[in-house]
């Protein structure tokens, strides 16, 4: 009986290529991941770089083209418009304003803050300005006023009665006055101006808009006198008459035109004179 040939295998060789296999291939798979991350990355980098270059390249041509426009003529102030008031003289607001044509726009802008308050300083109306360009070089100055609450007669005009207790600055002809607004006439140093103000802006809206005519021509400092659009006049205390309004339309109502209406110290009415007519202006 032949014995049958035994083959040694030795198991570490055999184990030792299966390794060396695998570690091979570990290898080239994270060779492969290595080169496609590298690849990725330069793609980000790129991409980054060129970002970065387009948004240089970008602010550059802003840059060059706002120092471009800013040493052109088309910098320069061409015309200013002023908006917002028409009693105030506009040529006067320029001048004040002391924007010049050869000023840039830009500069303008920056001044806002300047130019509000040499024009808030001459002018009580005013209450603010806002600047806007238009067409690139062309200015417009918004005047924003305080409201206007009447007018005071004064010699030779009317002053607007602005709602921050000062006089307007301009002294306006009769045309120019707001005939919806009531006007004080005869106030002096002995007759409050800021008293009957005070009164007259707490008085209802309602009363209000009925006024034409507030007289300082009164006997005592205390009393008040309202000329209305009806043609009535009503006289009052100025610490009683708010509250003794509510006597006032029952008793129009019954009188008609041209009639004193009393609510100073009691609540009663009677016809004006022909004197008292002439001195309210109701002839």
């Amino acid at each position: 009986m032949t014995k049958k040939k035994v083959t040694k295998i030795d198991p570490e060789e055999k184990l030792s290529r299966y390794l060396n296999y695998q570690s091979n291939q570990n290898k080239r798979n994270n060779q492969v991941k290595i080169s496609a991350s590298l690849s990725k990355l330069h793609s980000e980098r790129r991409s980054a770089l060129f970002k970065r270059m387009g948004l240089i390249i970008i602010v550059s041509i802003i840059v060059l083209l706002g120092l471009g426009y800013h040493i052109s003529p088309l910098a320069n102030v061409n015309s200013i418009t002023v908006t917002g008031e028409s009693s105030l003289p506009i040529k006067e607001i320029v001048s004040t304003s002391a924007i010049k044509g050869s000023d840039k726009v830009i500069d303008c802008l920056l001044r806002q803050k300047e130019i509000n308050h040499k024009l808030v300083n001459k002018y009580n109306e005013i209450k603010f300005i806002n600047i806007y360009v238009e067409h690139f070089n062309h200015l417009q100055l918004e005047i924003n006023e305080f409201k206007t609450i009447g007018y005071i007669k004064r010699e030779k005009g009317y002053c607007k009665i602005l709602s921050n207790g000062k006089l307007g600055s301009q002294l306006l002809p009769w045309n120019r006055v707001s005939h919806n607004k009531p006007v004080f006439i005869d106030y002096n140093h002995e007759v409050s101006l800021e008293d009957n103000l005070k009164l007259f802006n707490s008085l209802p809206n309602s009363f209000q808009s009925q006024i034409k005519l507030l007289s300082g021509n009164t006997r005592r400092k205390s009393q008040v006198i309202f000329v209305m659009k009806d043609g009535n006049v009503v006289i009052g205390d100025i610490s009683t008459l708010k509250s003794k309004l509510k006597y006032y339309n029952e008793i129009r109502n019954k009188v008609g035109k041209n009639s004193l209406i009393d609510l100073e110290v009691g609540a009663f009415s009677r016809p004006l004179t022909a004197n008292e007519k002439r001195i309210y202006g109701l002839t």
